[in-house]
């Protein structure tokens, strides 16, 4: 067992002690705060003349927030929505729609098997009549990069638009 177990553990004990042996009488009940009604002057502080401090009377909720008579109370008040910002474009100026995305590209690559060498996978791809082994972060004619090689998928990224693509693997049995 570790120190800083054994330190918990004496802890644990004595909370646990001190909850089950803690005097439980009911003398420590709720008291309600009256107003100060003293007609003597508050004591002087090094300070300067203490202010005299008194307590409210306690009110009820249905009082503070008017639920008796059945209205309502906003807590925080109205919340406006505020005026949108004004535009630089003059007012009648045509906003030009955004350039089209260019298209995705489909998977070039077919799967053909995988296999762990060194404690690192290794996936045989095939693109038209090319037989290509692919390993982590190899980058594959300067336009796919494998990011990532855990089965069942494996991460690649088209790099001219940074998209993240998976080809499915099978599981790693």
């Amino acid at each position: 067992m570790k120190r800083n177990h054994l330190v918990l553990a004496i802890l644990f004990v004595l909370c646990a002690g001190v909850l089950a042996f803690s005097d439980r009488r009911a003398g420590d009940q709720l008291v309600e705060a009256a107003p100060h009604t003293s007609t003597r002057a508050a004591p002087a502080t090094r300070f300067g003349s203490a202010a005299s401090v008194s307590i409210e009377a306690l009110r009820s909720r249905a009082d503070l927030i008017g639920l008796a008579g059945g209205e309502t109370h906003e807590l925080f008040g109205h919340l406006s929505p505020t005026s949108p910002l004004p535009s630089a474009a003059p007012a009648n100026a045509e906003v030009p729609p955004l350039p089209p995305s260019p298209p995705t590209p489909s998977m070039p690559f077919t799967y053909i098997g995988k296999q762990s060498a060194d404690g690192h996978w290794e996936v045989y791809l095939a693109r038209g009549d090319d037989t290509l082994i692919v390993r982590d972060h190899a980058v594959i004619d300067g336009t796919y990069r494998v990011e990532a090689i855990t089965p069942p998928t494996m991460k690649l990224v088209y790099l001219p638009l940074k998209l993240v693509q998976t080809l499915d693997i099978g599981s790693a049995e």
